[in-house]
């Protein structure tokens, strides 16, 4: 199981190859691969998508995918 926090200044759902996964700046689990992440809500973000790969996180460390207000 791996670990990721998806941060945004604002409260978003994040969308984790394009189904629903959780919210923003909170710590989210998933399986280890590659990803496509998005925000739900207004397009008023920059970038609009990032897939990354996710592997050897843990709890107390996830990776953080970064997302900007535009």
């Amino acid at each position: 199981m791996e670990f990721v926090t998806v941060k945004f200044p604002e409260t978003r759902s994040v969308l984790i190859d394009g189904e629903e996964g959780g919210f923003t700046n909170t710590t989210l689990r998933m399986e280890e691969g590659t990803h496509t992440f998005s925000l739900g809500g207004k397009q008023d973000y920059k970038p609009s998508t990032l897939t990354l790969k996710i592997q050897r996180t843990t709890m107390v460390k996830p990776m953080e995918v970064i997302f900007e207000k535009r």
